[in-house]
């Protein structure tokens, strides 16, 4: 497996692509994934590993390319602020067909949707993946979809402790609230 230091760095040369296609796993050091999320919240410990298979399509100029990452950050829970693992699993296909000569520089930019793409003398690959690495990922990173968060009272977490805090009433409710008590007297 091929250790690569620029996910941008994986570009296809659709003149070499034969009637087996290529096919190739390569692994992306952590600091790479650092860069490209640069948020200090979110920390790669381990490598992201990365397989493609690009396949020319018989009689026609459309390259299909299929695209596997597999990885793991660590980061934060947004409810109860607990450490959590996020493992990122990306299954993606796409297929690029020739640029017309009016297309911009940065064909990664004229893509109008994730299942198709262009090319001229090389498919940038990397930047396809790059996208939809950074797209893939929430807002708000949950440990799990129980999680009660912490009080916002006292502070403390939920999901281990329970809250000795009193409840105050909602003041839209104090008029029920009352009337309960009339009826149990």
């Amino acid at each position: 497996m091929e250790k690569i230091s620029r996910i941008e760095d994986i570009k296809i040369i659709p003149d070499i692509i034969g009637e087996a296609g290529l096919e190739k796993d390569v692994s992306v050091v952590p600091g790479v994934i650092d860069n490209i999320l640069s948020n200090e919240d979110l920390k790669i410990e381990n490598p992201f590993s990365i397989h493609y298979v690009v396949e020319r399509e018989k009689d026609s100029e459309k390259i299909r390319a299929e695209v596997d990452m597999k990885g793991e950050i660590e980061t934060f829970c947004s409810r109860c602020l607990g450490p959590m693992k996020y493992m990122v699993v990306l299954d993606l296909r796409t297929d690029y067909l020739p640029a017309s000569p009016e297309m911009s520089e940065h064909l990664e930019e004229e893509r109008i949707s994730s299942e198709t793409g262009y090319y001229r003398k090389s498919i940038h690959l990397g930047e396809y993946i790059v996208s939809e690495l950074v797209l893939s990922l929430p807002m708000r990173y949950i440990c799990s979809p129980d999680c009660k968060g912490l009080c916002p009272h006292c502070g403390v977490n939920l999901n281990t402790e329970s809250c000795t805090c009193e409840k105050a009433a909602d003041p839209r409710l104090q008029k029920l609230s009352a009337l309960k008590e009339k009826i149990r007297r």
